[in-house]
């Protein structure tokens, strides 16, 4: 395999080489209070579809799209306790695939079929799904926002463009002085910062090192292999408070993903551990695609809108293209963060390409250092 291919990172359908990679680690694929019970869905992640679904018991269950009889969307079939019912013939599966039931068949044939299967975990609101061969790895867990002294908000986002320009945007911390210059100015966030990352057991520690105080704190990031952020967002309009932000990139396709954030706001006044945050008006997806067209500037959209931020990246991110040629890139030193990123993934895109065993990445049990962490006095 020549060298250049190990560089692809864009393409993560089944068969690829990121795409094995991705699937050898957990991904969130949906919100779980919009989950309801007997109401399946249809999902992409990593080029594929899935149906999702909760069974009676609360259960949840991933099975592929597809009834191995005749193809037909096994998301449009019903519900039955915790096996689903294919809309097409009526063939009953179990929630581990297994077909138990056709109609019309002779009983000896269900057992000779079974639709694949995959593990499902609902953790801090999300549901989680693993994709990959064999055994499951441990389900990373995140003691910062589960130890989080307020509101779980879970939400999620589609970004215009493949997932890779969405990851490498989590390692540029300058970005956020010019992109989101509107919204910084409004809350302190002046100061340019002096870029140092380094690799570590979980990923890649980023700090934005500054000297002033308040906002202008220095800021910790801490990347996860191979696609999660988790770090700490300064006051917004939006949210007067430091907060605790876990953030995955997860592809749908190779020229679309979703990011899947969970953050830690004050405590509802309802007393509800986990939300889901109201729509966006109008919708940052539509927003984004009139700036593109030119129908309008992001410099002029009101700075209270609260899908500020999300535009802001989107057209910053798409407008590199839907996939970004890298070859084409000049880094600099701000671009550190970039730059160590595309090395971890060349090197373990090679370790996998040619056999070889692929760094055990491990994040430590207790929490790691974020600046909400810190006495409020040094913030």
């Amino acid at each position: 395999m020549k060298a250049k291919e190990f560089n692809d990172f864009a393409h993560t359908g089944p068969g690829t080489l990121a795409g094995r990679f991705m699937r050898r680690f957990w991904q969130p694929v949906f919100i779980a209070a919009e989950l309801k019970p007997g109401r399946p869905v249809r999902i992409q992640t990593l080029g594929e579809f899935f149906t999702l679904y909760r069974g009676e018991s609360g259960a949840v269950f991933m099975l592929e799209d597809r009834c191995p009889h005749r193809q037909t969307a096994l998301s449009l079939g019903w519900v039955e306790g915790d096996r689903l019912r294919c809309f097409y013939h009526g063939w009953m599966y179990e929630g581990d695939g297994q077909c138990v039931e056709q109609p019309c068949e002779r009983a000896s044939f269900a057992a000779k079929v079974k639709a694949a299967a995959y593990p499902a975990r609902e953790y801090l609101g999300m549901i989680f799904a693993y994709l990959g061969e064999g055994e499951p790895p441990e389900l990373p867990r995140f003691p910062e926002l589960e130890d989080a002294d307020g509101t779980l908000q879970c939400n999620r986002q589609v970004v215009p463009c493949n997932y890779f320009q969405r990851v490498e945007n989590d390692l540029d911390e300058a970005h956020v002085h010019f992109v989101h210059r509107v919204s910084t100015a409004s809350y302190g966030l002046s100061e340019l910062p002096e870029i140092v990352v380094e690799e570590a057991e979980y990923g890649i520690t980023r700090i934005g090192e500054r000297e002033g105080g308040g906002s202008n704190a220095t800021r910790t990031a801490h990347w996860l292999m191979p696609n999660a952020l988790l770090t700490d967002l300064p006051p917004s309009p939006d949210c007067p408070d430091w907060t605790v932000f876990l953030a995955y990139r997860v592809p749908i396709d190779d020229e679309s993903m979703m990011t899947f954030a969970i953050n830690a706001r004050r405590a509802d006044p309802t007393g509800a551990r986990q939300i889901i945050r109201k729509p966006i008006e109008p919708h940052p997806l539509q927003v984004t695609a009139d700036v593109l067209a030119g129908k309008l500037r992001v410099q002029d959209l009101d700075p209270t809108y609260r899908g500020l931020f999300v535009v802001q990246d989107n057209v910053a991110l798409a407008g590199q293209g839907l996939i970004v040629d890298r070859s084409r890139d000049r880094l600099g030193q701000s671009d550190r963060g970039v730059i160590l990123l595309r090395k971890l993934w060349a090197r373990e895109m090679k370790k996998l390409a040619e056999g070889e065993p692929l760094t055990v990445w491990r994040r430590p049990t207790e929490k790691l250092p974020l600046i909400v962490e810190q006495p409020q006095s040094q913030i």
